[in-house]
């Protein structure tokens, strides 16, 4: 006599292929599941790293630009002036003496065309930051008021400003000063001179959005194996 009837031995069979098709299915939804999840991982460091190129590409960067430029010509407008020579307060007030020799200051022709090209970079400065602040999102060094690091600390910029606020007043007033549209009253404009520290903090945040932009693209690169 059989030990099993065929009627068993064919539940038995069944029910050794529902277990063996749930396994299957269970592994496949697992690989399927941890697929998706790569997915979403990968999409969402494709919008980020899409955020970041477009912060370098239509802002930081051309702003760093347009402030290499300006520092250039800026360089060679300093060369015969005096150590304590401020461009902004000189236009404010231009019968200013410097020095123990009281030393007064002349433009001439360079000079003027050196500060005539400044001012229209800085037009253009301007500019991208009107158009374009809005990519600087939460980057705290632009959004929050600035604190001058301990080398500028001797310098009266206005308080109460961001750095992006601060190089934009300097901008204006200086373009004013220049068009002689403002003169005199130097102790009310002197806290608007340039920001200097924003040449190092711009070059800082574009390296460090470039290593972000690095560090995506490796994650990216292992999410696709």
């Amino acid at each position: 006599m059989d030990l099993f009837s065929a009627p068993v031995i064919a539940s038995i069979i069944t029910f050794t292929g529902t277990v063996i098709v749930a396994k299957i299915s269970i592994q496949n939804n697992r690989k399927t599941s941890k697929e998706n999840k790569k997915l979403i991982e990968r999409t969402d460091l494709i919008e980020k790293r899409k955020v970041l190129e477009k912060k370098l590409n239509e802002f930081y960067i051309p702003l760093r630009y347009y402030l290499a430029q300006s520092k250039t010509l800026f360089k060679i407008f300093m060369k015969d002036k005096p150590n304590d020579f401020r461009t902004l307060t000189f236009l404010l007030d231009q019968e200013c003496e410097y020095g123990e020799e009281k030393m007064r200051v002349i433009l001439n022709q360079n000079d003027k065309a050196l500060l005539k090209t400044i001012i229209d970079i800085g037009s253009k400065i301007e500019t991208l930051i009107h158009e374009k602040s809005y990519l600087i999102g939460s980057d705290r060094e632009f959004v929050d008021n600035y604190q001058p690091s301990e080398g500028y600390k001797h310098i009266p910029y206005d308080k109460d400003l961001t750095l992006i606020n601060l190089l934009i007043s300097h901008l204006v007033t200086i373009r004013m000063a220049f068009n002689c549209e403002i003169k005199g009253q130097v102790d009310k404009f002197e806290g608007f001179v340039f920001p200097n520290e924003i040449n190092s903090k711009i070059n800082s945040k574009i390296e460090e959005l470039e290593n972000t932009l690095i560090s995506y693209e490796s994650k990216i690169l292992n999410l696709i194996s």
